[in-house]
């Protein structure tokens, strides 16, 4: 009831059939009497950022505006032209503000401006987004999202690129430091055009902590549909309070002369003029439909929401009105009701205004380790990366940065695991305070200028680090799979240990750019090299340092990363064929050749094809003229005889038009010999990246497609039609060969593992084998195998036939992309696909084609196994893309899949049909 001496309400809170819900606690009416409605803000608390603009100024409301020059340090101005901007359909947004915005280019993801606020104090938020001709040429969507402080608060699509997107919400701060941050999303770069922030009533919106209220609509209740919004000066607090929406036919009514100045201080403060107005019915009914607003990410499972109604009676003829109020949630909408009480004097019903939004939780309690937090803060001090801005995990870590997950890690406390600033050009010293990051696994400072003594890093007790010298005798006494050394100073010879395991097959050793070390394709220079680091020393002081083939005054630190796998020390799982016994067994299905033979049909070895780890492969030609490829084992190659059981074994059984032909073997004395058709145009790697001493044609952009047609199809065989499945395990550019016609078949199945249906696309544990560049993550880290694996390591071959480049370069020029996946990944966002391709193969494909096989390639590579496409989804997905082209001149062979020309094969098998 509300009448000149007394105020009283009823409330019903409904909840919906589909979890939308008013949640009693923050149900939050007013109802206002007599007394004073103190004036709130002085505009001393507004800050009002025009982004992009070079000029500060005062608009015609009085509202001063600031250019962003002390609030961010990245991104560029664009200018955006207003005259096809539709400004009406937000039209109490400051004009001069839209004209202007910065973006954020890159090559960092995630941009923050540096906003100063007062703990625990409630402040309103407003952003606007008009990307005009900034957008308005893209071929994508842009999309990026948008954090307060820690919260990730909200995604912003821009669909219309020339209607303004308004997003505001009101939310407790709860540090003096809340930085509003823009993180790149699937296409297009970050923008702002301006952001405003207001202080509010310290009661307002009081036990809303934890929470951001994103404005969903705020109306002035009985002002005619079409009048303009009202905001500043005439609310002190500067909201933004718009007429009846269209189409809303709930009679309204003013009274200009109420007394609304003279009514009691409320915490949230409404402004007079909202009070002069109201709905005046016999029953007040209205339906907001929740989907129509953009809803932010949240940790509940269900949409919790605000609401204020005022109430007040401006009527002069009226002493007491009462009435119930009803709310209730109902398959995504929300009604509700105004309805009189039957001790109303007056049997009406009225309602002044309306504050609807969005209750979006958050967990305030997840932080940065402040220790983590201040150590950052002076690497990036001291080598330069202020430009990086924000909390350095939350609510997106930087780009070189990796962090614990409070979801998966049980603490609320984040740490910082993965510093890796690749090929950042840092100059200086190694700060000392990376030895504070005492959770780190992964550090990675190569590709850099760093000078002087390397900090004392025993504390990182995840890290064991041997920069130059002999490698110390003791890493081989550890359960090592992969030890990665490259780009030091090492010098010398392996020690014993490890190069029998390297061997043995049982560790993957890489140490490129070891100019002293003797190993691999390393030059072994017999000088001492500057400096060395025995076991004992915990620092070391570099003079000299070591670049490409220049020397340079630069110091390129790469700390090694030991990955303790435990359970490889459990005996392996026992692999397919496991002796010759069984390769005797299976003989019958393939030709034998003798070691004399071999020399007749090679010509005493005379013409070398290539050289592999198994050993060198040579051109040679049976009695009817066929050639053929014989691949002869390296005797000093330990692990030879294992690869060679295990090809003869599943070559035997394994026939289709997409894997290279297997003719016969060699298994006499210390001769293992393999024999396959002959493959005239070599590997793909040749092609895409040149042999030396070879000219090889230049793959044109269908011809590559149709190679990965062929490939995926024979890869595909493997998994689905071979019985039991197979997984290749060493997929890679080097292991697709090619006939006279360009059609390409799959090779080298020397680790390659024959699996049960179930294991094929569950996993099983093994040890790790494959290429480096093509190895899949998740497989090196948990010694499990499937199918999917297989899918990785093509994936990353479809991103080499799109760019050109190896997995294994680091060269990615304006770019700080560390690894080929990123580089791609940063350019689909940019929507520059153009910008990706291979620049050999020229103009001639279609567009449509290439970005189908990019997004195709990086879903193969996604970290989740399950979200992976199975290899018959990405032969298909191919062959759409082929379609894309049908219109262009066929330069290849492109077989259309067919299942039943595919047979089931087991690998015991004595007859077979080739497909």
């Amino acid at each position: 009831m509300i009448n000149k001496q007394k105020a009283s309400y009823q409330t019903m809170v409904g909840e919906g059939a589909r979890g939308i819900r008013v949640a009693a606690k923050l149900l939050h009416l007013v109802i206002l009497c007599f007394g004073l409605l103190q004036r709130a803000a002085a505009q001393g608390d507004f800050t009002s950022i025009d982004c992009g603009s070079t000029v500060s100024y005062t608009d015609s409301l009085g509202i001063k505006w600031d250019t962003d020059g002390n609030y961010i340090s990245t991104g560029q101005n664009a200018v955006i032209n207003m005259k096809q901007a539709n400004v009406g359909a937000v039209d109490a947004l400051n004009t001069n503000a839209l004209q202007t915005l910065r973006y954020f280019p890159g090559p960092a993801s995630k941009h923050c401006y540096d906003i100063k606020l007062v703990a625990d104090q409630i402040f309103l938020i407003r952003l606007a987004f008009l990307g005009g001709n900034f957008t308005s040429g893209s071929s994508t969507v842009t999309s990026f999202s948008v954090s307060l402080g820690t919260a990730h608060w909200q995604d912003i699509r821009v669909s219309d690129p020339w209607t303004p997107i308004v997003r505001e919400a009101t939310f407790t701060a709860l540090q003096p430091y809340s930085p509003i941050c823009f993180q790149r999303g699937a296409s297009g770069d970050p923008f702002v055009n301006s952001i405003e922030v207001r202080t509010l009533p310290v009661a307002a919106n009081q036990g809303l902590t934890g929470y951001i209220l994103t404005t969903m609509f705020r109306i002035d209740c009985g002002v005619k549909s079409g009048s303009p919004s009202s905001r500043y000066p005439d609310d002190p607090l500067d909201r933004i309070w718009t007429a009846n929406p269209p189409g809303f036919s709930i009679p309204g009514f003013t009274n200009a002369n109420a007394p609304t100045e003279n009514l009691p201080l409320v915490i949230d403060q409404p402004p007079p003029f909202t009070l002069k107005s109201a709905w005046n019915a016999s029953q007040i009914s209205f339906t907001w439909n929740m989907s129509a607003f953009p809803a932010g990410p949240t940790t509940t499972p269900i949409p919790v929401y605000w609401y204020t109604f005022y109430f007040v009676e401006i009527a002069d003829n009226r002493t007491s009105v009462a009435f119930s109020l009803n709310l209730l949630g109902d398959d995504g909408n929300i009604h509700v009701s105004v309805v009189p009480s039957a001790t109303s004097t007056f049997p009406v019903a009225l309602l002044n205004a309306v504050e609807f939004a969005e209750a979006q939780e958050y967990d305030i309690k997840v932080t940065t380790s402040p220790a983590a937090v201040t150590n950052i803060e002076a690497i990036k001090e001291k080598l330069n990366l202020s430009e990086w801005q924000g909390d350095p995990c939350l609510a997106w870590p930087y780009d070189w940065l990796k962090c614990t997950d409070a979801a998966t890690s049980g603490s609320s406390i984040l740490d910082i695991t993965a510093l890796k600033l690749s090929r950042f050009n840092l100059t200086g010293k190694i700060p000392a305070e990376v030895a504070g990051l005492t959770k780190l696994t992964q550090l990675a400072l190569d590709g850099n200028k760093l000078t002087g003594s390397i900090p004392d890093l025993s504390a990182l007790t995840k890290l064991t680090n041997f920069l130059s010298g002999p490698i110390p005798e003791f890493l081989g006494s550890l359960p090592l799979n992969v030890l990665t050394l490259d780009n030091n100073l090492f010098e010398g010879k392996l020690p014993a240990s490890l190069q029998e395991k390297v061997d043995a097959g049982v560790l993957s050793l890489s140490a490129v750019n070891n100019p002293f070390l003797c190993f691999g394709g390393n030059r072994c220079l017999g000088a001492k090299a500057p400096s060395s680091l025995s076991s004992g020393h915990k620092s070391s002081h570099i003079g000299v340092i070591i670049g490409t083939i220049a020397g340079g005054l630069a110091l390129l630190l790469v700390l090694l990363l030991l990955f303790l796998y435990w359970r490889s020390l459990k005996k392996p799982a026992r692999k397919s064929v496991t002796g010759r016994g069984k390769l005797l067994a299976e003989s019958s299905k393939v030709k034998s050749f003798s070691w004399a033979k071999l020399m007749t049909i090679t010509s005493n070895f005379s013409k070398i094809l290539g050289r592999g780890g198994f050993g060198d492969v040579y051109q040679g030609e049976l009695q009817g003229g066929q050639k053929v490829a014989v691949k002869v084992n390296n005797a000093n190659t330990k692990y030879g005889e294992e690869q060679f059981l295990n090809e003869v074994a599943l070559l035997s059984v394994t026939h289709h038009r997409n894997l290279v032909s297997f003719i016969g073997f060699c298994d006499e004395d210390t001769h293992q010999v393999l024999v396959y058709e002959f493959m005239a145009q070599g590997t793909l790697e040749d092609h895409i990246r040149g042999k030396p001493d070879t000219v090889l044609g230049t793959l044109d952009w269908k011809t590559r497609l149709g190679i990965l047609v062929n490939a995926s199809k024979g890869i595909e065989y493997l998994h689905n039609s071979c019985n039991p499945p197979i997984i290749h395990r060493d997929i890679e550019t080097a292991n697709i060969l090619l006939n006279e016609q360009l059609v390409a078949k799959v090779a080298d199945f020397g680790i390659s593992k024959l699996t049960s249906d179930e294991i094929a696309t569950a996993g099983v544990s093994t040890q790790v084998k494959g290429s480096f560049g093509y190895l899949d993550p998740e497989y090196f880290q948990t010694f499990h195998l499937s199918q999917r694996n297989d899918v990785y390591s093509f994936g990353v071959v479809m991103l080499e036939v799109i760019t050109g480049k190896s997995p294994r370069t680091v060269d990615f020029p304006d770019s700080q992309a560390s690894t080929l996946q990123n580089w791609v990944h940063s350019k689909v966002r940019d929507g520059d696909i153009g910008g990706i391709l291979d620049p050999v193969m020229g103009s001639n494909y279609e567009a449509e084609s290439v970005w189908k096989v990019t997004e195709l390639a990086l879903s193969c590579l996604d970290p989740d196994l399950s979200a992976r496409p199975d290899m018959k989804g990405v032969h298909q997905e191919l062959m759409q893309a082929m379609e894309y082209e049908d219109h262009h001149k066929t330069t290849i062979s492109v077989d259309s899949y067919d299942p039943s020309e595919s047979t089931l094969l087991t690998a015991s098998s004595t007859t077979n049909t080739s497909s």
